[in-house]
């Protein structure tokens, strides 16, 4: 989550600096903010792969039900 936060805050920031800096900065940061993006939507598709590989349990094909068993000497 703090990784999103502060992609989103870079992008901000970015738009801003982009109104207020001369061309040539301009590019660069334009240019440094595409491979940034590119890295994060990467990411963001290894992450998904992950999800659709992972493997859940299914409910009922754990162990079974566990059985209280009375201690020794313990009577009712």
């Amino acid at each position: 989550m703090r990784t999103l936060i502060a992609f989103l805050l870079g992008l901000i920031l970015g738009g801003v600096a982009m109104l207020f800096l001369p061309d040539p900065r301009r590019d660069e940061l334009n240019a440094e903010i595409r491979t940034q993006t590119a890295a994060l939507q990467e990411q963001v598709r290894q992450f998904g792969q992950q999800l659709k590989n992972i493997n859940l349990p299914t409910p009922g094909a754990g162990s079974p039900t566990p059985t209280v068993t009375p201690t020794p000497g313990q009577t009712r």
